[in-house]
């Protein structure tokens, strides 16, 4: 009979949680000042897996160029908030899809639309963009083509989201005309999105503290949820501040609830639905 036991996780010491705190964020953007848990068990995992038992060590080989570049990513892999799914927040998805309907009828001869999915994890959120887009220009039988951009830190989860294929349970809040017309069941209790509306999502690693790496197209609308919650406020406004200038005149910027607290830009105006925190950057807005 196999013994079981308790394997307590290694305290980092006040000095060790600094340099940590401070490393990730100089590097990532996520600040970890008041959640020294979820650093710890994010780190004692990743180093468990790597096959290391000292935070100094570990600390020293991250920091190595270019040795310790594929564990640092595999790190930031573990450290960062993963969880997702279709259509996770409705109100603003609905928010996506009456702002398009009005932005495309008062646009008839729009060719190209472009939609960006940041933090876009292992792919839903960026694949519910798809979805609403590709339905109203459906609905409105409108002569548009259009792409969304995804970009995330992690690799791991990019790999995920290219793979486009997800279980039963991610499903469920995919109401069934949306199920039937964008997924294919490939095997029992696993879908795949259809290549159709797959071939018009592309995704790329992108770190929100290196901005001027992030795609420099103009985009019509942002969506950029759960995303920055654990920026400190100055790194938080700078962000937003270059979301604005990637955002095309009259296009429409949806932030998670408090994400933009305190923040204002004077090229932005608040979005009619007071239930989802959105701008519409102003048609004459010579902003970027």
């Amino acid at each position: 009979m196999s013994s079981w036991s308790y394997e307590v996780p290694l305290e980092l010491s006040e000095g060790q949680y600094a340099r940590w705190q401070a490393l990730l964020e100089q590097r990532t953007g996520i600040c970890f000042l008041q959640h020294k848990s979820i650093l710890q068990t994010g780190l004692n995992q990743r180093m468990k897996e790597a096959g290391y038992d000292n935070y100094e060590h570990y600390f020293n080989w991250v920091n190595r160029v270019p040795e310790g570049l594929a564990e640092w990513t595999r790190l930031v892999d573990s450290i960062s908030v993963n969880e997702t799914s279709f259509f996770r927040e409705p109100d603003a998805y609905n928010t996506v899809r009456n702002f398009l309907a009005d932005y495309l009828n008062n646009q008839t001869d729009r060719k190209n639309l472009t939609l960006w999915s940041l933090g876009c994890s292992t792919g839903e959120e960026a694949y519910s963009l798809a979805m609403v887009a590709n339905d109203v220009i459906d609905y409105l039988a409108h002569e548009t083509l259009f792409g969304v951009v995804a970009t995330d830190i992690s690799r791991t989860a990019l790999a995920i989201a290219r793979k486009a294929e997800y279980g039963q349970r991610k499903l469920e809040m995919v109401p069934v005309a949306i199920r039937n017309k964008h997924f294919i069941a490939i095997e029992p209790g696993t879908y795949k999105i259809k290549d159709e509306l797959k071939k018009r999502v592309c995704f790329a690693p992108g770190n929100l503290i290196e901005m001027g790496k992030m795609p420099s197209m103009k985009m019509d609308v942002i969506f950029c949820q759960n995303v920055l919650v654990y920026f400190q406020r100055h790194r938080k406004e700078q962000v937003l501040n270059s979301l604005v200038r990637h955002l095309n005149p009259g296009g429409l910027m949806v932030l998670g609830s408090g994400e933009a607290s305190g923040w204002q830009h004077a090229s932005l105006t608040r979005y009619t639905d007071e239930l989802v925190t959105a701008y519409v950057k102003q048609p004459n807005s010579n902003e970027g």
